[in-house]
């Protein structure tokens, strides 16, 4: 075996100058997506580093950034009401708890990847996702709402009792009043992020954050004006966050592995998405497989579940990741911030975070992408409306559960109607003439062809026999050409003999045409007596010797 090849230079200083990019970029939204899911925001930047480092290592994806992400922040946020205290504190049940979550989640995917999982992506519909996606930015925005207006925090769990939460404190109890101070910096710190937003080089997030809290400190804004820091909600110490081992108690894993499924599913949706953006081709088992051993390993280290992220995977790809050096480069970047300088995130104000998390939210529905699927058809209509409803109103784990069942239940009941077509046909010496069924209202035809498109599996029978059961009572021969019939079974067999039943009792026939060997080695093994006309590959072939040879095999 060959040595490998050193690689370029210049190769490895693109991966390193994405990855530091990343990581700088990326350093406000793992704090305020690790606030969003009621964690404290040092479990941001652990689970960053963490999971980060290890899909990494695993990993083949050059364009895969793996760590806190908003839609997962949400799910783990409605997983770990439960267990968390009222006020926030990590207590060594919640941190259990959260071990315990991760772990589930990590496994869930590892056992995805080994079983060839992986292929189930092509039954999901991109309209779910779409609509999941928009659902949980509106949510996102609604739950940033206390933090924005410099309220006390709403704990709210969901759309609705987040709105009757803030309505409680600002109309019924009138007891706060919006902080103006808190408002002008979420307002500014959303304004330059989404002014910024194409300039994905440059980590306008971050300088946004970084001007509001030098603002907030040179006008000595606190707490008595409206303005809490994030160091009033969570204290934020120098070193490694406070972890747990994951929890054995079945009453606990009893709570978590639904929440846990649902986390598997949505990440495994961003993944496909992320690592096969622009045409790349990646193995989608080894990079679940890496995501598995990612959050596995970080249910031992202080980290949440973490999935692909959409716009940090976007910026290493813009910045030249060429190798998964520059996600591992991105995630070990953010370690000295952790170990070093995690005191200076206390002092930034919780409402700046706030409004990164708008920015996000108003990225995250997409307008333009859900007109264009409204206009496409009803079965994608409802499939968008009734996962962004599930997702504002039902809790979240259902919703993405909801979405795809939906889907795959349209898929099922579309499977169920077969394409049936009917056309007369008159024997002529120059060849068989074909006119739509009864379409031109001449003489009776000599031969009806039903042609079948799609499956006619058991459920798809009933809609077949429907179709065929008006073909006339005179003498007839029909011929059901089944070139484009597939999963053909014992219901499809018991459905044309009834057929071929019908037209004998008055003087008729049927012929099959377009039968394929599986097919034909059914009808052999059951005994039938229907006559066949064996598949061709050339098209129309098969019907026209049907039509003229008259069934020579039976």
């Amino acid at each position: 075996m060959s040595p490998s090849k050193p690689r370029p230079q210049h190769s490895t200083r693109a991966d390193l100058v994405a990855g530091l990019t990343v990581a700088v970029v990326g350093l406000p939204q793992c704090l305020a997506y690790a606030m969003m899911a009621g964690l404290p925001p040092a479990y941001g930047l652990s689970t960053a580093i963490v999971a980060g480092s290890l899909a990494a290592l695993v990993g083949r994806s050059p364009q895969v950034i793996t760590g806190p992400t908003n839609t997962t922040g949400l799910l783990i946020l409605g997983a770990m009401a439960a267990f968390l205290p009222a006020s926030g504190d990590m207590t060594p049940e919640a941190l259990a708890a959260l071990a315990t979550l991760t772990l589930l989640a990590g496994l869930f995917r590892m056992v995805l990847a080994l079983v060839g999982g992986h292929r189930l992506l092509h039954l999901l519909p991109r309209s779910v996702l779409v609509g999941f996606t928009a659902g949980a930015g509106i949510l996102i925005g609604v739950m940033q709402l206390d933090e924005g207006l410099g309220l006390p925090s709403v704990r709210g769990g969901g759309l609705l009792a987040e709105l009757a939460g803030l309505a409680h404190l600002l109309v019924i109890e009138q007891r706060v009043a919006v902080s103006l101070p808190s408002l002008a910096l979420a307002v500014g710190t959303m304004g330059v992020t989404l002014a910024g937003r194409r300039l994905r080089t440059v980590p306008v997030a971050l300088l946004a954050v970084a001007l509001a809290t030098l603002a907030a400190w040179a006008l000595g804004l606190g707490p008595e004006d409206g303005v809490r820091l994030v160091r009033d909600r969570a204290s934020v110490q120098t070193g490694w966050p406070a972890t747990a081992l994951p929890s054995l108690d079945l009453e606990v894993l009893g709570a978590l592995w639904l929440p846990a499924l649902s986390i598997t599913l949505l990440g495994t949706l961003e993944l496909a998405v992320t690592a096969q953006a622009d045409g790349a081709r990646p193995s989608m088992r080894r990079e679940i497989l890496a995501q598995g051993v990612a959050n596995t390993g970080g249910a031992f280290l202080a980290a949440f579940p973490a999935s692909a992220s959409l716009s940090r995977s976007a910026l290493a790809k813009m910045t030249g990741a060429n190798t998964t050096l520059a996600a591992g480069a991105a995630a070990l970047a953010v370690l000295p911030v952790l170990l070093f300088a995690a005191p200076a995130v206390g002092y930034v104000p919780q409402a700046s975070l706030a409004g990164v998390l708008f920015a996000t939210a108003v990225h995250m529905v997409d307008t333009a992408t859900m007109a264009r699927m409204w206009r496409t058809a009803r079965r994608t209509r409802l499939l968008l409306g009734v996962t962004l409803l599930a997702t504002l109103f039902l809790p979240l784990t259902w919703a993405i559960l909801l979405g795809v069942a939906a889907g795959l239940v349209f898929e099922v009941e579309a499977s169920m109607r077969p394409r049936v077509r009917l056309l007369d046909v008159w024997m002529k010496a120059e060849g068989p003439l074909f006119a739509p069924r009864d379409a031109t209202g001449g003489p009776a035809p000599d031969v009806v062809v039903v042609e079948v498109s799609g499956l006619l599996h058991y459920a798809a029978v009933p809609d077949f026999s429907d179709a065929v059961r008006g073909l006339g009572t005179q003498p007839l021969r029909v011929v059901v050409d089944l070139s484009h019939a597939h999963a053909l079974r014992f219901a499809a067999l018991r459905a044309l003999e009834r057929l071929d039943g019908e037209l004998r009792a008055r003087g008729g026939r049927l012929d099959l045409a377009g039968v394929t060997p599986e097919f034909a080695a059914i009808i052999a093994r059951t005994g039938s007596a229907l006559c066949w006309t064996a598949a061709s590959e050339l098209p129309g072939e098969s019907l026209r010797r049907c039509l003229v040879e008259r069934c020579a095999q039976a």
